[in-house]
């Protein structure tokens, strides 16, 4: 399998909005809530993701000034406990779909996945 792809389908629980973003082979963009399913037979699988569109300009400084506060992700459910007008959908896709996906640096990573930066 596609080491971006085995990276993806590894993630286990809820990942902080604006973390992990996968982009697909069409050029759709998405953030990463939590990784669902995966058939490693059809190589097929579902994630969730943050759905971000009825958000404005103003409601995503807001959102992102209230993640400063979370300090543990349990506390990112239920979403609209986030933010309001913070919700999620599912994914159906094939693996051959996800082109890449990039990690922005996240602190609530927990310590024993987080990938080592640096020398030793």
């Amino acid at each position: 399998m596609h080491w971006v792809n085995s990276w993806l389908w590894g993630i286990t629980g809820l990942v902080p909005p604006f973390c992990v973003e996968v982009i697909l082979r069409d050029t759709s963009r998405y953030y990463l809530q939590s990784v669902l399913d995966h058939d490693k037979q059809t190589d097929t699988g579902v994630i969730r993701i943050w759905d971000l569109r009825a958000f404005t300009d103003a409601d995503l400084e807001d959102l992102k000034a209230r993640l400063n506060d979370i300090r543990d992700r349990s506390q990112l459910s239920p979403a609209e406990k986030v933010h309001p007008r913070l919700d999620w959908a599912n994914v159906y896709l094939h693996t051959d779909d996800v082109a890449y996906c990039i990690e922005w640096h996240d602190r609530l990573w927990p310590q024993e996945e987080r990938p080592q930066i640096g020398f030793r």
